[in-house]
Formats: C-alpha cells, structure tokens, sequence
C-alpha cells in the first residue's frame, strides 16, 4: 500500500530542486530595499517642503498679529469711552478708527487687507467698509463661534476660514479681489482688565496665494490649505485633491504637529499642523513621479523575474499533471449522484488531500439522506396537521347567524336561561375565533373565562359557584389568548366533577412586585401533586392542557415565568400562573 503523499511536500521539493524560491525572495528584497531608502528620502523632502511653507505662512500670520498689540498694551481706543449715542458721533468714532487702522497699524499690509471690523460689547459696530455699519448685519452664527473660541485664549489671535467670515459683501461693485481668512482677537484693556470689543481682520485672497501659489510639488503634485474642521482654506489648481481616496482622507487627518506616508499605493502625502493658526498644510504628489528614477531598477528585475516566470510555468506543467489525475477521478465522483443515488464511495486516490475530500464528500451525501427522511416525515406531519385543520374550521358568518336565530327565538319564547346560554356562547365564540392574534389583555381573558363559565354552569346546573375577581393594576396586562382557559378546563374536570356536590372556582388576579400572579382555585377533589408534576412531563398524559400553558408561558417571558400547582388550604386545588406585568399598548 503506497503512502499517500502531501501537496504541500510535493510544491516545496519542487521550488527547492529549481531555487525559483530564493531567486524570488533575494529579487524582491533587493527591489524593496532599495525602494524604501529612495522613498524615505523623497518623503523627506516633501515634508521639508511643506515645513518650509508652513514656516513662511506663520510669518504673515505672526505679522498681522504684532500689528495689533498696540491695541492692548497702548492707548489707541480711547475715543470709545465716549458715549456714541448719535449717528455723528458714530461717523466721527468710525473716521477715527479707519484712520487708526489703516494710517498707524496696518500699514504696512494694506494690499493684504479687505477690511477691518471693531464690535463693541454694547453692540456698536466700527468698521472700515461703509457697506457695513450696523450690528444687524452681522452673522450672528458665525460672529458666536468666533467670539467662543477667541474666549478660551484671551490673548492669542484666532484665525478662521472665509466659511466663518461675520459680514459678506452683497451688492456693489464687484472686484478681482475676493475675501480670504478672519484674524479675530479680544481687545481687553490692559490696564483696566475690560473689554473693550472684538477686533475682526478680514484678509483678501491675496494674502495666502502670495505665501502659498509659488510653492511647486513636483510637476503634477499640489499644495492644500484646511482648518481644524477640514474645510479647505486654499487649493493648488489640481485635480488631485477631487481624488476619493485623497478627499476622504484629507477631512478625516487627525492634527499630529507632522507625519508623511502613501495613499492607496498611489500617491505620497505629507501634512503639518501650524501651532499658531491650528491650520493643516497638506502637499500630495503622485508616487509614480518621485520613483521615475527607480524605475530602470524595475526593468532589470523585471526582466529575471520573466526568466524565473518561465521556469515556473514548466514546473507547474508538471505538477498539473500530477495532481489532475486524481483530482478528475473525484470530480467523477461528485458529479454522478442524484436524489436516488447518494450512496457512499469508495476512496480513491494516492494524495491526503484528495482522500480528505473524498471521506468529507461521503460524510455530506449520508447527511442528506438523513436530511431527505426528515424533511419527508415533516412533510407527512405537515398534510396531517393541514387535514386536521380544515375538518375543524367552522364558518364564523354561520355560526354566529344561527345562535342569534336561536336568541331571537328563545327570546319570542321567553326562554331567558336559553337566551343568557346563547349570549355567553356567542361572545365565547367570538374571542376564540379571533384568537390568532397574538396578544391580548387580562381582563378580555377573564372575560373570556367568565362566559366559559357561564356556559358550563348550564352543565352543572346548581353544582357550579364561581367567582372572578381582578385588581385594577392588572387588567391591561399582555397576556396571550385562550391562556387560562385549559387550566380553568381542568378545574372543572378533575376537581368539580368529581365531587358529588359540587364545588367553587375562585379565580384571583393580583400584581406582586413586577409580575402578575392568576390563581385559580376549585373546591373539588385534591389531586397528588408528585403525580400531576410527573405527568406534566409526559406528552401523552392527560394533563397535556397543563403542559400546553406551561410551554407557551417559557416561550413568551422566559423560563422565570409559568405555572405552580399546590394543595388548598382545606380542599381542591390552585394553579397560580405567574406573568410579567407588561401592560398592552
């Protein structure tokens, strides 16, 4: 008997007998090695670069920030100590601000400047733009984020993207110059701690494309400018950053001081978080132009790693040849069986492999047969189940027809024991016909439960008391249909009847804690509860009724939830059914 041989032995003699696997390994080191330390520094340089820029743009930044200090540290505003409760005094305070802002301070970056607001804490508005002149102006939205963030650094300037600007030109003569980012700052008083107002810079566009258009990433790559929130500042035209894979990664960045690495294989990112601003400099180039210069590396390895394809392709030739005899036997074997042939094989084959195949393959086709007589057993239950179904079905339009003809007639007859019979009949009817739905409240079960009894009183005639009693907290409590009454059933059959006198059924609802507790209670003969607890287990004794409820309880609430039997105190016996108190909406 040969020794079955694994694929995996067969697949390592055979590299190892050619050495493609060292030939592969030492290829694909070498070209990795060498693409890494090129990587590393292009990666470098890239982040260098965007350092560089970002150095710069802080620069400006820090600029328009030291042009405000005399703000604080000097006297420039005290003409608003003045009470400005005219529209002259407003114009003169306005002259004056103009003349602060743009002949003393800012100077110097005028070309940089689109205009300069001043909101005081009683809501007048300075401003060197004359389109903008009151309060109501404002963007109240934006002027509230502003002001909450500049709050928690009193002394620093904030700087915002045009989406928060406070004032929005929209009429006019339109210019080439376009609003750009929001220096924003609080101007307290140094001297007296108070709040003087809110110091609003809006910058043009030009003020971030003079530090940031003649910055070059390559000769395809692109520079990109975002706030904390990812909303973009600034943008190269490019068409890199429209990229889904760059777009969705570029808004979800985390704001680490700088990092550098690949994008889906494809394209080198590098980003740097200012510590002034809060801003990200993002710069993206396309990876395939960094490494052009490795790329005659690439050839050289390409080429031996065609030689090396070629030697492969022989050798899985033989190794197809191998394998495929005794992989086409047990293909041979998997396509022959139907529904009437699904016997076991015999196991063929000198591979492990294939023998495991073939053992699991006869182990599926004896599950199926077991499958098959299940399901054709099901089957039997089922058309039985169905034929005892529509022998029982009974027509709700006739029946509830003819017990209301007998009412009229008993009632024409004034046979009112026979019209009280029908009345109780019918509404016990009605809820069990309509007992497909799934739930129902206590108090139509107890209801349900007392025409029961009505109608079984007629049997026992004067052998039969009963009495039914529900706290109010209970009656809307969930509980399924047609609950109660096998257990009310058996009262009535085990207990009532067999005593010669009769007996009582004292039905009580209760709530106790979270759960409802029914009692049901007959004054009949007691039964041995050891023997009923046996019998509760067997599917063919006659407390299959008790099972039933048993069951349909668990299933419903959980295995914390059914019914307990006990002994009365005197005579008969109670049933307690315990439920959660659930109430039905």
């Amino acid at each position: 008997m040969n020794r079955p041989i694994s694929i995996r032995a067969m697949l390592l003699t055979v590299f190892l007998l050619l050495m493609l696997f060292p030939l592969i390994v030492i290829t694909y080191i070498t070209y990795e090695k060498q693409n890494e330390i090129f990587q590393k520094q292009v990666s470098q340089y890239l982040l260098q670069t965007v350092s560089q820029t970002q150095r710069a743009l802080e620069a400006d930044l820090t600029e328009i920030d030291r042009l405000t200090w005399p703000l604080l540290y000097q006297r420039p505003l005290d003409f608003l100590d003045k009470p400005i409760n005219s529209p002259y005094l407003l114009q003169e305070a306005n002259q004056k601000f103009k003349e602060l802002m743009y002949s003393d301070l800012l100077r110097g970056r005028l070309d940089h400047i689109r205009a300069v607001y001043l909101v005081t804490p009683n809501r007048t508005v300075l401003s060197t733009d004359n389109a903008f002149q009151s309060y109501e102006q404002l963007d109240i939205g934006n002027f509230n984020h502003i002001v909450e963030q500049i709050q928690k650094q009193p002394l620093k300037m904030g700087w915002f993207s045009d989406k928060w600007a406070i004032y929005r030109t929209k009429d006019g003569f339109k210019t080439p110059v376009r609003d750009s980012v929001t220096a924003a700052r609080q101007l307290i008083d140094s001297n007296t701690s108070e709040l003087r107002g809110y110091l609003f810079i809006q910058l043009n566009d030009r003020f971030i494309d003079d530090s940031l258009a003649p910055v070059r990433i390559g000769s395809t790559g692109a520079l990109m400018l975002s706030d904390a929130a990812g909303d973009d500042i600034y943008r190269q035209q490019s068409a890199l950053f429209d990229e889904p894979g760059i777009e969705g990664l570029v808004k979800s960045l985390s704001h680490p001081a700088e990092a550098v690495g690949k994008v889906a294989g494809k394209w080198l990112m590098a980003h740097e978080t200012s510590a002034v601003s809060g801003w990200r400099m993002t710069a993206v180039v396309p990876l395939n132009e960094l490494m052009s210069p490795n790329q005659k590396i690439l050839k050289y390895l390409l080429v031996m790693a065609g030689l090396g394809a070629v030697i492969f392709s022989i050798v899985s030739v033989l190794m197809a040849t191998a394998i495929s005899k005794p992989v086409i036997n047990l293909a041979k074997l998997m396509s022959s069986p139907s529904i009437d042939q699904l016997q076991v094989r015999e196991i063929q084959g000198s591979i492990q492999e294939i023998g495991v195949l073939q053992r699991n393959f006869n182990r599926l086709m004896q599950r199926i047969q077991q499958l098959i007589q299940e399901n054709e057993q099901q089957e039997k239950e089922k058309r039985k189940a169905l034929l005892q179904a529509l022998q029982m079905q009974i027509k709700p339009h006739f029946l509830y027809n003819t017990l209301d003809t007998i009412y009229w007639m008993s009632k024409k007859h004034k046979a009112e024991p026979i019209s009280k019979l029908v009345t109780a009949l019918g509404k016990f009817f009605r809820f069990t016909l309509s007992a497909e739905q799934e739930w129902t409240t206590l108090q139509m079960e107890l209801e349900h439960i007392e025409n029961y009894l009505q109608i079984q009183s007629f049997r026992y005639r004067d052998r039969l008391q009963y009495t039914i009693v529900a706290d109010p907290d209970t009656k809307d409590t969930k509980i399924m249909p047609l609950l109660l009454q096998p257990i009310v059933e058996n009262a009535l059959e085990h207990g009532i009847s067999k005593v010669s006198g009769g007996g009582q059924v004292t039905i009580r609802a209760f709530k106790e804690g979270e759960c409802v507790n029914i009692v049901i209670h007959n004054t009949g003969r007691k039964v041995d509860m050891e023997q009923v607890s046996l019998q509760l287990q067997d599917s063919s004794s006659e407390h299959l009724g008790l099972r039933n409820v048993q069951q349909r309880i668990s299933l419903a609430f959980g295995q914390d939830y059914g019914i307990r039997l006990e002994a009365g105190e005197a005579e008969g016996t109670a049933v307690t059914v315990c439920i959660p108190h659930n109430e039905l909406h």
